[in-house]
Parts: C-alpha cells; sequence; structure tokens
C-alpha cells in the first residue's frame, strides 16, 4: 500500500487542484498536478511534428506514427519549491511556462488519450513518489496510477455549481461569458471523461466522496484531514 500519495480525483471544477495545494501546505507534502506530466510529454511530442513541416494535423499525423520511438529517453520531472511555484523540467529544460500556452492545451487530448503516452506519464509519477510525499490530483490517480494509495478521495460536484464557479473566476479576470455555454461545456467534457477508452473517469470503490456543491474549501480540507491518521502530519502540525 502507498503511504506517501494522497490522491484526490473528480471531474473538472470541484476545487481538486485548490484543495490539493492548501491540502499539501498544512500536511508538509508536496502538491503535483498530473496534467502538467502530460503537457511535458504533449510538447516534446507535438516540437517533433513541428520539426518535420508537416502540412497535416497534429492528430493525423500521430494516427501514422509508432508511439514508442515518441517517448524515448524523455525525462520529466518536477522540481518543487517552498512557495508552491512547481517547476515542470523536460529533458533538463524548465518548460513550465511553455506547456500552458494555447497550442498544447488544444493538442494535449491526442497524447492523453493513447494507452502508451498514458503509462509512460504514469511511470514518471510512480518515479517520483519514491522520493516525495505527493498530494496529486487528476481524474485516474487513484484507479490507475496510484490503485494502491491509502487515501483516495474523489471530489464531485453539479455541472451547474461547476459552471458558476467558472463563470466567476472569468468575470474576476475580466472576461465576460455565458453561463449557459459553460454549462455545456462541462456536460460535454465530463462524458468525454467517463466514456473514454482509456483510464475513464470513475470514482475509485475505495475512495471517500465528497460533495463539493455547498462546501467551502476549508471545510472540503477539514473532512479530508478528519479522514488521515494524525501520523501523516509532519512535526509542524
Amino acid at each position: 500500500m502507498t503511504e506517501n500519495v494522497i490522491a484526490l480525483d473528480g471531474p473538472a471544477g470541484t476545487g481538486k487542484s485548490t484543495v490539493a495545494r492548501e491540502l499539501s501546505k498544512k500536511l508538509g507534502f508536496e502538491y503535483l498536478d498530473s496534467g502538467a506530466f502530460y503537457r511535458a510529454l504533449t510538447l516534446h511530442i507535438y516540437k517533433i511534428y513541428k520539426s518535420k513541416n508537416s502540412s497535416i494535423s497534429f492528430s493525423d499525423w500521430l494516427s501514422g506514427k509508432e508511439f514508442l520511438p515518441l517517448t524515448e529517453g524523455v525525462k520529466i520531472f518536477c522540481e518543487f519549491s517552498e512557495a508552491g511555484e512547481n517547476h515542470i523540467f523536460l529533458n533538463g529544460e524548465d518548460v513550465s511556462v511553455e506547456i500552458r500556452t494555447p497550442e498544447i492545451t488544444r493538442e494535449i487530448k491526442y497524447i492523453a488519450d493513447k494507452a502508451i503516452f498514458r503509462e509512460f506519464v504514469n511511470s514518471q509519477l510512480r518515479k517520483l513518489s519514491e522520493t516525495h510525499r505527493l498530494v496529486m490530483d487528476g481524474r485516474d490517480i487513484g484507479t490507475h496510477v496510484f490503485p494502491d494509495a491509502r487515501y483516495k478521495f474523489f471530489l464531485t460536484a453539479s455541472s451547474r455549481v461547476r459552471a458558476e464557479r467558472r463563470y466567476n473566476q472569468l468575470l474576476e479576470q475580466g472576461i465576460r461569458s455565458d453561463l449557459e455555454e459553460i454549462e455545456k461545456e462541462i456536460v460535454i467534457r465530463d462524458k468525454s471523461d467517463t466514456e473514454r477508452e482509456i483510464a475513464p473517469l470513475r470514482k475509485a470503490e475505495d475512495a471517500i466522496l465528497i460533495d463539493t456543491d455547498n462546501l467551502p474549501k476549508n471545510s472540503v480540507i477539514s473532512k479530508i484531514l478528519g479522514c488521515l491518521e494524525p501520523g501523516i502530519y509532519n512535526d509542524s502540525h
């Protein structure tokens, strides 16, 4: 059983990342966004694609490739900082900013949907857990990446509440949007995540379900902390 990983899964907009960051600080663990590793791998493969000056789309280019050579020699690592501003390195280069570009966001789905790429990323995440205590959020952390994790949580919320959260986030950034459209996009993404062939989004049988609809962040964190053995805290807590 894996003792040094706390897995937080759930659909988009349930507050996983925010909760995971705060929880890691309270526990003295490191926070790790598993999606950043998929972004880094996407960046690596996308650069290969661009170097070929291909006239076809990224997805079409991938469809005609042998996948294994695309991951040979690739090393992805997360450098943790006390401030919580983690940096993602791809083959020794800090790509923390580059992996957040619209291009990578657009193409990441073609990488995340492939079993061989998911297993590659999972192996990198597992390797990191050998030397760090981690709070990790994603969609298949408790079911596929660390199925033997001692502590697993699944956060959920209605599509409407998640849409309202996203709407308010955009509003704070000065971006006006349509609440109904946001909710439609969330429902579509949920369907895609839960019905995909490889590592679909689902609650692990032994995960603790937390409905965040009417729970503020601090209450969610308190619920999680209440499920942990006191000994998991570092000496300062």
